[in-house]
């Protein structure tokens, strides 16, 4: 007995001095051209982003490209249209593209020339409907032990039913909404003038928000496309108790896009999306549309798109799941901070922002 006691501990030894902490070996893909190209009918939206990629290991941001020369050519013609570095490392165009028209894009860095695929510009993108539904989602909040819930959280979803046609049937949207509330020093005074007007932003970003036909859907439109979804209660957003919600501002960027600008865009939320599963997407399965012309082997990163843009603005004010909410369109577009606060001063009441919605 004693013997084999002996041999177990030995063996113990053994295991314990074999263990070592493995270093993965990972490729390292510094300086690499990484290209966000995204041209519509708005030039405020309209951009051409170069960088470059940097080790896995680097906490730095990606190095910006500046002083490149970034053209957009119209297929079937010798027109081309330079564009100009407003920072370093955008640039921008002061040209609309057609709709209708099929352009690509040539960026020349030294003796390096890049080129995309062509892309049609689509038209002006429009919904058919925009409306709210009652809904109750599933979320998770960590509890004090680190351990996440599953909760239910009851509001009105956003949605909207789009047109389909062989001109556009691809959409990517952008999604803003604005919470409006009032402070007031005495609650209980019902006073006319609150003594602060203040806002908040809240941006839909997790992921793409995208829709388009499925492969068997052969209807003229998509309908019931989810948008966001806002809580009954006020105090998800507020900080305090103290603050009135006054309703929302709801701003909806709309882009007409491509088929293969959505099937990109879907991939990269695929990747956003990786849970460490052996069968997630890697990033090499994310191929963009850009390529190095004089050397084929070159890696280059990203998308060339064309993209037809539409805003709408809603008020949006909601109550309780017994009422019905107050859902308006705005045709106001002034430009709003993403969050602020207007105070009375020397017991004057405060000015509300012009652009405020009730």
């Amino acid at each position: 007995m004693e013997r084999e006691v002996k041999y177990l501990l030995i063996l113990l030894i053994l295991f314990v001095s074999c263990e070592r902490i493995y270093h993965p070996s990972i490729d390292r893909t510094e300086g690499d051209l990484v290209v966000d190209a995204r041209i519509t009918n708005d030039p405020a939206k309209s951009f051409v982003h170069l960088t470059k990629t940097r080790s896995f290991y680097d906490q730095v941001p990606l190095p910006e490209v500046s002083g490149a020369r970034v053209e957009l050519l119209l297929i079937g013609s010798k027109t081309s249209y330079v564009a100009v570095e407003k920072n370093t490392g955008y640039y921008s165009f002061n040209v609309t593209p057609t709709i209708g028209k099929s352009y690509y894009l040539r960026i020349t860095i030294g003796s390096d020339i890049y080129e995309s695929l062509a892309a049609t510009m689509p038209p002006q993108p429009t919904m058919d409907d925009f409306y709210t539904i009652d809904k109750v989602s599933k979320v998770f909040i960590t509890n004090g032990d680190g351990v996440p819930q599953a909760f239910e959280k009851q509001g009105r979803e956003i949605d909207a039913d789009l047109p389909l046609s062989d001109s556009l049937s691809h959409y990517r949207f952008d999604v803003r909404s604005i919470i409006e509330w009032v402070w007031d020093s005495i609650p209980t005074s019902f006073s006319r003038f609150p003594n602060a007007y203040g806002w908040y932003s809240y941006n839909e970003n997790q992921k793409f928000n995208l829709a388009g036909p499925t492969d068997f859907n052969q209807v003229s439109k998509i309908k019931n496309h989810p948008l966001l979804m806002i809580s009954y209660n006020a105090l998800d957003y507020l900080y305090t108790d103290t603050l009135t919600s006054k309703g929302w501002i709801l701003i909806i960027g709309q882009y007409g896009t491509s088929k293969e600008s959505y099937e990109f865009h879907q991939k990269l939320n695929s990747q956003f999306a990786a849970t460490g599963s052996l069968f997630d997407p890697i990033q090499t399965q994310v191929v963009g549309n850009v390529l190095c012309k004089n050397d084929p082997t070159k890696i280059v990163y990203g998308f060339f798109e064309l993209n037809s843009y539409q805003e709408y603005r809603y008020y949006f004010e909601l109550f309780s799941p017994t009422s019905e909410p107050i859902l308006k369109r705005v045709y106001r577009f002034p430009d709003i901070p993403d969050h602020g606060i207007v105070r009375s001063i020397q017991k004057e009441p405060p000015i509300r922002p012009d652009w405020w919605e009730e």
